[in-house]
């Protein structure tokens, strides 16, 4: 009867467990991907955050703030200041064709002279040169859709930077309160592996911070660069090229999408030593993804550069960008565990 008993209070102690675990999860699920985001800057900005702090007299507070006021002033501001740039080019564009003022200069023979695709480019330049409105109703559905995909795009990256905003300001309270974080850390990596704590957080830690300089660091990087390019040598609209470039750069999509093409204009358009110092311009900053990415992600982790990139590239296709972090975290992880496992296995062979 006692065994029963203890049998049903244990049953019935598990169920509300269960209930209350379910319950709260259910509850901070909207804000599960936002709470991601302010971990990942809180841990980033940690270092920055430590040199902040001794500089302001070691006051936690006012060190978080700025941290958080400047983060926003150079990460998200050129970004938000960016899009409303970029729908007054689309609107002053629609405008133009609508009015029939949309003009497309000719092409030259340099473009002809490109391997490959020169013929044809050619001939599809020459056609929307004298017939646009013929042109774009030849190529009206893939027009359509990559309209619809860069709406939801643009969607997509406003409700992002709110997200960002909002994860900013929770790393910032994070960062605040820094020594309480730690120690919550340790507890959860101490019941995992008690014996391993200070080695798995480091671990994370410098994951975390590599594949940020990484991959959002060199990201911002070639936009800027790429953006200073598209200005100096005249291109229209550069704050939404710019834009793209940081887009495609984040998503792992090299930027050469974008300067290809602008580079073909400019020798079009431009006389042949602006165009080549363009391209001068533009071919370290192209090569800034395959240089400084694999310098700044294995930056103080102990992992090959292979299982880093393969757990970052993993990660984003199995779960959106927060997998870029997370999927990188996960697979140096395993790697140090199996490490770890096999090493043990060594020094208990007779």
């Amino acid at each position: 009867m006692t065994s029963g008993k203890i049998t049903t209070d244990n049953i019935i102690r598990f169920g509300l467990v269960v209930l209350i675990v379910v319950w709260s999860i259910t509850i901070i699920a909207p804000f599960i991907s936002i709470l991601l985001w302010a971990v990942i800057i809180a841990v980033s900005a940690y270092p920055a955050f430590l040199w902040l702090s001794g500089k302001l007299g070691d006051r936690v507070g006012l060190a978080a703030t700025v941290l958080v006021f400047l983060l926003l002033a150079f990460l998200v501001a050129p970004i938000a200041g960016s899009l409303p740039g970029f729908a007054d080019s689309i609107r002053s564009l629609a405008d133009d064709f609508q009015s029939g003022t949309l003009a497309i200069p000719e092409a030259s023979e340099e473009i002809r002279q490109l391997p490959l695709i020169g013929e044809s480019l050619y001939k599809l330049w020459q056609e929307a040169a004298t017939n646009l409105s013929q042109v774009l109703d030849k190529f009206q559905p893939q027009l359509r859709g990559a309209g619809v995909v860069l709406l939801g795009s643009i969607a997509a990256a406003t409700l992002a930077i709110l997200q960002f905003v909002v994860a900013a300001i929770i790393a910032g309270v994070i960062l605040a309160h820094h020594h309480r974080a730690i120690q919550l850390a340790k507890m959860l990596v101490g019941r995992i592996v008690p014996e391993s704590q200070e080695r798995f957080l480091a671990l994370i830690e410098n994951t975390v911070r590599g594949v940020t300089m990484g991959v959002v660091g060199v990201a911002v990087a070639q936009a800027i660069l790429a953006g200073i390019g598209f200005a100096v040598i005249g291109i229209p609209a550069v704050a939404f090229w710019a834009f793209i470039c940081l887009v495609l750069a984040i998503l792992q999509i090299s930027i050469v999408i974008v300067v290809a093409p602008i580079a073909i204009y400019v020798f079009s358009s431009h006389e042949l030593l602006p165009a080549l110092l363009f391209v001068a311009w533009n071919v370290p900053v192209l090569a800034l993804d395959n240089v400084l990415k694999p310098i700044l992600m294995g930056r103080g982790v102990d992992a090959p550069m292979l299982v880093i990139f393969v757990g970052a590239i993993g990660g984003f296709i199995g779960f959106g960008f927060l997998g870029l972090f997370f999927g990188a975290v996960v697979l140096v992880i395993a790697y140090d565990l199996m490490i770890f496992w096999l090493d043990e296995e060594k020094t208990t062979e007779p």
